[in-house]
């Protein structure tokens, strides 16, 4: 829980930030990035958590992540502040929070579709125009195979899910049918 509260604090302090400079839009594209590279190297969290390497090390570490990924001057500035207060191992909770403001600020939903097995583009659209329709956000659809399914749907927003799988189906009319054996 602390984790997540101290994540959401910075992502506020980022967001804000941007919407002064009406940059918040390139600062979460940015701040993606740096959590997409330490998804994939997470040495790098123990490098720059380590009391062992000065701290002007571990910033220029950071500075020579930021020459990489073309960072702004305020995304490298509020990472050496992370690494500065040992707060670095956030970053990726940060960006996913970060990322939730953005789309509330931006009037975006981010929407998931699981299918069994070959997506048609015909439904996924029908899918996007109903929801844009009814929320009246811009919808930032994905799709996801998922064979256990065996047909129909999953769509997912935020923390609702509208499960319309044949597998989901025949679950429930199997516990019909054994409740009504006992």
């Amino acid at each position: 829980m602390r984790k997540t509260t101290l994540a959401k604090r910075y992502a506020e302090a980022l967001i804000d930030i941007g919407k002064e400079e009406h940059r918040y839009e390139q600062y979460g594209e940015e701040l993606r990035k740096v959590a997409a590279v330490f998804g994939t190297a997470p040495a790098l969290y123990k490098v720059l958590l380590n009391p062992m390497y000065r701290i002007e090390t571990r910033k220029a570490i950071v500075e020579e992540l930021a020459k990489e990924l073309t960072l702004s001057a305020v995304v490298v500035k509020f990472l050496s502040l992370l690494v500065e207060r040992r707060h670095i191992r956030l970053v990726e909770e940060i960006s996913k929070q970060y990322s939730q403001m953005e789309d509330r600020l931006s009037g975006r939903i981010r929407v998931t579709v699981e299918v069994a097995k070959g997506v048609e583009e015909e439904m996924v659209r029908a899918v996007k125009e109903k929801i844009e329709k009814e929320s009246g956000n811009r919808v930032v659809l994905s799709t996801r195979q998922n064979p256990s399914l065996i047909g129909g749907l999953i769509i997912k927003i935020g923390n609702t899910i509208f499960d319309g799988s044949i597998k989901t189906q025949l679950e429930r009319m199997k516990e019909k049918l054994l409740e009504g054996v006992s």
